[in-house]
């Protein structure tokens, strides 16, 4: 099986991948996520809720012209998960034609968001609180509370995909991560 990097794939490609790879995993979980603007509450809430950064919902994929880089970063980022991998690489021994497609493509941004709601079902639950105008987001694994190292580590996968700065001490890569802890002020619960 041949294997197109994810670098090689033209801006169609990506963004058709990206859109079958939510929809393939969308199909496992259940909708929690109503708009892309709920999508971007989950991801700035996992990002604030994990000490990573704080950034307004607005700020989480703004624009289409950062949908195309942050699409590329994702599929990159789910080749190298453990849980994603066999999908991604299916996927890019064969990447989706816009033939094969059985829906208008998505806005880019709308696709990219779906995405990243998709898989963090694959590694995090998360529940969507809506009351009196207000809507809050809780995380768990396994029905306990979500361990901050955990949710950091993701955040902070979904951070560089959106390309979203720490808001943070920059990281000594030569410090372990309790030391990068000490340094930004979290401390694991």
């Amino acid at each position: 099986m041949t294997v197109t990097p994810v670098g090689e794939l033209d801006d169609r490609a990506v963004l058709l991948s990206i859109q079958y790879l939510a929809e393939d995993l969308r199909s496992e979980f259940p909708e929690v996520v109503r708009t892309p603007a709920e999508a971007r509450l989950v991801l700035s809430s996992l990002l604030a809720q994990s000490g990573i950064a704080d950034v307004d919902p607005e700020q989480v994929l703004p624009t289409e012209d950062d949908a195309l880089p942050a699409a590329r970063r994702a599929l990159e980022g789910a080749n190298a998960d453990p849980d994603t991998h066999n999908r991604v690489e299916q996927l890019l021994s064969d990447p989706p034609q816009y033939e094969q497609m059985g829906v208008e493509s998505a806005l880019g941004a709308a696709a990219v968001l779906a995405f990243l709601i998709s898989w963090l079902q694959t590694k995090i639950e998360f529940r969507i609180h809506r009351k009196d105008s207000k809507t809050e987001v809780e995380f768990s694994i396994s029905r306990e509370p979500a361990d901050n190292r955990v949710l950091r580590d993701f955040a902070d996968v979904f951070r560089g995909i959106l390309g979203i700065s720490t808001s943070s001490t920059p990281i000594d890569a030569g410090q372990s991560d309790d030391e990068q802890d000490a340094i930004a002020g979290r401390v694991e619960e």
